[in-house]
């Protein structure tokens, strides 16, 4: 899956076994995609035999074209895996437009999100993103196909996600989409650039290390590694997969399943076959690389980091910075004596890293998010003005990408992209963002990474469509469009304009660098040793990107030391034979579905029960774990779910029956429920000596409204919301009659909370946010009672730098008043250890926190674990600050442990120990030691 994010959750079940008997303090992990489209949002359906696909109704003509493309598509995965998938729901999320896919199993379903933006390929986004997604239908079917609903759907992921490695289902649908299309990442150089350069560069590292990632080193992700082990394994034999998903068929719950199905045919197991792989990579890439580059400009920089697109303007260079100690940031420095750099400013979330400077302006994309609906996002255009320091966000819920600014900073020019996938060259007042003029390209056809040239009366840009990619000119004036080069499967990139000529990216004999184009002919001009990236001419000097082993780097050159010579682009080829050479039939649908497209209807389409589970929580939380069995339904646009459940309350010796309704297609999200269940309670005798305990059962309905909302603003996440809750209890067959002052009946106490939180974004190796201010409030009463039982809470959390980058500093405060029944319950946090102090009638507690990272080892223990960062924390816990003296109540410090199990790439747990002294003459203990382990993802 492209970057998937359900099918890394599936080990959860796998561990759940071993952990529930584990005291987890806290996880974020969902089985289920919960996120929804906006309800505005008009759904239609195209239903065949083998697949339903759903779609917004802007998308209707498109949807006709991807129907044909999922049927062939369908095709190409029963020749590859040997059966033919079952047929599947496949949803289109227009209108979202990061670039992504997945598919899952609970419910069955894939979901697209369709919209082309700026990132280059060697062919369409939405083709190869259906092509690679309907393998991993192929995988799911072939593996546990039999394995249905309305039972089965989540023992079926659970039974994927234990037998089949994460590298091993995304590397062999990479594979695919390379096999099956003249595109496909296995022919970008780009993409294997990582791995080349680390091979090349003698960094040799493990396979635990290719799967798991590292916070330290530049390591490809293992769809990376996942291709290359199953090309290795592909040139053996081209049946080899089908032969292995069948040898598991049938035998999932036995060990090690995977391991002897790959010994049987491919005769070693992965860590063989990772050898192998690395030392047939050696071979193909033997070659010392040389280069007819200087030396890049580099900065004392701890870890890996990049300086995309360098610009030079005013005297300096301009770059995006990116790395893992910090958050993207444009900096600039003298390029005369590049000692150090300065920041200009920090940037907000975008699809790709991109900004562009003319003069004393500076505009750039950024994605942004509708608060509600998660699946509602957009891309806007932003300007900074370097003279005054203002910076403005010039559009608005648009789909705009990669804006440019002409010469004369008269025009703002940058791509959008409709719901129905139709590209235009959008042209705006850089002043007010408002649209001047558009230019409509010709159907089907999609333009990437536009340019001015010197008069601003021209664009260059990258054409890609059915054909392959292209590079076109678009004159502004007239409208006219040009191909300037023949179609073909190269990944091109950043084409500028040097007077009458145009430089660009190619990938060329495995490698990019960056070539010329001068009256038609072709001329390279970099040869470097990794690649060579985003060209950008100024004053006669070509300043570019040049890949090193720690990262993108600026280099240059004079363009006129350069004896240029003329050369032609050849077609993108994978380094492997067979795969060059596959032959397939022609396979193609040319059905026309347009008479096929009805309207699909969400409510009519809520009721979808599909597994058995046996927690309640989707395996969100092991907390306060009771064993049970769960019926499920989820509707495939996560607008309605229902839960029927029973559970065993082990400590209580009784029998639970619950039901649970979640409606959440509009901005509040509803929750019903019902819980028929039994408990007990503690009555005192008439003589008022003894104690009498007594049991009864009650039906307990609740009630809950949430209003959830989240938005990004430039680097700042805001999260902010409230919540209103209410239930109603009868308490009933009660074991011991005639009690006195009994209460049958909790008549709908209420609960409100509000929120609001701003933090900075968190950068890959931070571990709080460098700046936070968060605010929660908890409001307790009973209205309908003639009592005084109400209590009120205020949390306020704000989080600070600490002394080095990636150290963060907490503090915490927390106040709450209880009365009547209320009283004894906790709506703020509790000081470290309190349940080893005294008894105390908890009215307020701080804490302060300093928490920083140690160590990143990357060490391996064998096959059962791979440790990625330790980490310490210092804190002081305060109670009563009213009634206390400058000393805390409790000292705490601890370590924690972040590492991945097995050779699973998620989720990453942390395993933590906390020493806690407890600061009070009553404890009985002094030094209270904990131990925990979490995951997150």
């Amino acid at each position: 899956m492209k970057k998937n994010k359900v099918l890394n959750k599936l080990i959860i079940n796998t561990l759940y076994i071993l952990l529930s008997t584990i005291c987890l303090q806290e996880t974020k992990a969902q089985i289920f995609d919960n996120s929804q489209p906006h309800f505005k949002v008009k759904w239609n359906e195209i239903n065949t035999d083998n697949f339903r696909l759903i779609f917004p109704k802007e998308f209707n003509e498109s949807a006709t074209l991807l129907a044909q493309q999922i049927e062939t598509y369908i095709k190409f995965a029963e020749l590859n895996l040997k059966d033919k998938p079952r047929k599947i729901n496949i949803i289109v999320q227009q209108n979202h437009i990061q670039q992504n896919g997945f598919v899952q199993l609970a419910p069955r379903k894939s979901e697209l999100f369709s919209t082309p933006s700026g990132v280059a390929d060697n062919q369409e986004w939405l083709p190869n993103l259906a092509l690679h997604e309907l393998q991993h239908i192929a995988q799911f079917d072939k593996l546990t196909g039999n394995i249905r609903k309305p039972f089965g759907e989540l023992l079926a992921l659970a039974f994927f996600g234990i037998n089949l490695p994460s590298w091993y289902y995304e590397g062999d649908a990479t594979l695919h989409e390379t096999l099956f299309s003249t595109g496909g990442r296995g022919r970008l150089s780009s993409w294997d650039m990582e791995l080349r350069t680390n091979i090349q560069s003698q960094k040799t590292y493990s396979f635990s290390k290719y799967v798991h990632g590292s916070f330290k080193d530049i390591v490809p992700s293992y769809y990376t590694i996942g291709y290359f082990m199953n090309s290795e394994m592909y040139e053996k034999d081209a049946q080899i997969n089908p032969k292995i998903y069948e040898e598991m068929n049938g035998k999932l719950l036995r060990p090690f399943n995977f391991q002897r199905a790959l010994k049987k045919y491919y005769g070693g197991k992965a860590s063989q076959l990772f050898t192998n792989t690395i030392e047939n990579l050696e071979k193909k890439w033997n070659e010392n690389p040389t280069s007819n580059l200087g030396e890049p400009i580099t900065f004392d920089d701890k870890y890996p980091t990049d300086y995309f697109l360098p610009q030079l303007e005013n005297h300096r260079v301009y770059a995006l910075q990116k790395n893992n100690q910090r958050t993207p940031r444009i900096i600039k420095f003298n390029p005369n004596s590049p000692g150090k750099t300065e920041e200009v400013m920090k940037i907000g979330a975008q699809i790709m890293p991109y900004f562009h400077i003319k003069n004393h302006l500076i505009t750039w994309d950024e994605y942004r998010k509708d608060a509600r609906f998660s699946k509602h996002t957009y891309n806007v255009i932003n300007i900074y003005n370097t003279l005054t320091g203002v910076k403005k966000t010039l559009t608005k819920d648009s789909r705009f990408y990669t804006p440019i600014l002409s010469n004369d900073l008269s025009k703002l020019v940058c791509v959008e992209v409709n719901l129905d996938n139709e590209s235009s060259l959008a042209i705006l007042d850089p002043n007010s963002g408002n649209k001047i003029d558009s230019i409509a390209l010709p159907s089907n056809m999609h333009i990437q990474q536009p340019y001015f040239n010197e008069n601003s009366n021209k664009i260059v840009a990258i054409s890609v469509d059915q054909r392959g990619t292209n590079l076109i000119e678009i004159d502004l004036e007239t409208k006219a469009m040009k191909e300037l080069l023949s179609w073909s499967n190269l990944q091109l990139e950043r084409p500028i304009y040097v007077k009458d000529n145009i430089i660009f990216k190619a990938n060329q004999s495995g490698k990019d660098d960056l070539f010329m184009l001068e009256k038609g002919i072709i001329s390279k001009i970099t040869e470097s040793k990794f690649g060579a990236f985003n060209p950008y001419y100024a004053n006669g000097t070509l300043w570019f990107n040049d890949f090193t082993v720690k990262g993108l780097k600026v280099n240059s050159l004079k363009l006129e030391d350069f004896d240029l010579k003329s050369t032609s682009l050849e077609p993108a080829r994978t380094l492997y034979q067979q795969q060059n050479s596959f032959q397939y039939d022609t396979i193609s649908s040319d059905v026309d579905y347009s008479s096929a497209i009805k309207p699909y209807s969400v409510l009519k389409n809520s009721i979808n029960f599909h597994s058995l589970t046996l927690s309640a929580n989707d395996f969100e939380s092991f907390d306060n774990y009771k064993p049970g069995i769960y019926w499920l339904s989820n509707d495939l646009l996560n607008t309605t779910r229902i839960k029927l459940g029973y559970e065993r309350e082990v400590e209580l010796n009784k029998n639970a029956y619950l039901a649970e309704l979640t409606y959440q297609r509009y901005y509040p999200k509803f929750t019903l429920g019902y819980k028929n269940s039994g408990n007990f309670g503690i009555a005192k005798t008439s003589n008022g000596n003894d104690s009498l305990r007594f049991d009864f059962r009650y039906h307990q309905v609740s009630a809950d409204i949430q209003f959830p909302f989240s938005i990004y603003r430039g680097n700042i996440t805001y999260s902010y919301g409230a919540n209103f809750g209410t239930y109603y209890i009868k308490r009933y067959d009660l074991s011991v009659n005639n009690l006195r002052n009994f209460v049958d009946q909790i008549r709908f106490p209420l609960n409100y909370q509000a929120y609001f939180n701003r933090n900075t974004m968190l950068s890959t190796m931070d571990l709080a946010p460098r700046w936070g201010q968060n605010f929660n409030f908890i409001y307790r009463h009973m209205p309908f009672e003639n009592s005084d039982n109400n209590s009120w809470a205020l949390r306020a959390n704000f989080y600070f730098p600490g002394i080095v980058l990636n150290h963060s500093f907490q503090t915490r405060l927390g106040i709450q008043q209880a009365n009547g029944v209320f009283r004894g319950n906790y709506d703020i946090p509790l000081p470290d250890g309190f349940s080893f102090l005294p008894n105390y009638l908890v009215k307020n507690t701080m804490l302060f926190d300093y928490r920083l990272p140690l160590l990143y080892p990357d060490w391996t223990i064998g096959q059962l674990a791979y440790i990625k960062r330790i980490h310490g924390q210092v804190s002081a816990d305060y109670l009563n600050i009213h009634d206390a003296t400058l000393a805390p109540k409790t000292i705490s410090a601890g370590l924690n442990f972040d590492f991945n199990l097995f050779k699973y790439n998620e989720p990453l747990f942390t395993f933590s120990i906390l020493g806690t002294y407890l600061n009070d003459l009553r404890a009985s203990n002094k030094f209270s030691p904990t131990f925990s382990l979490s995951y997150s993802y």
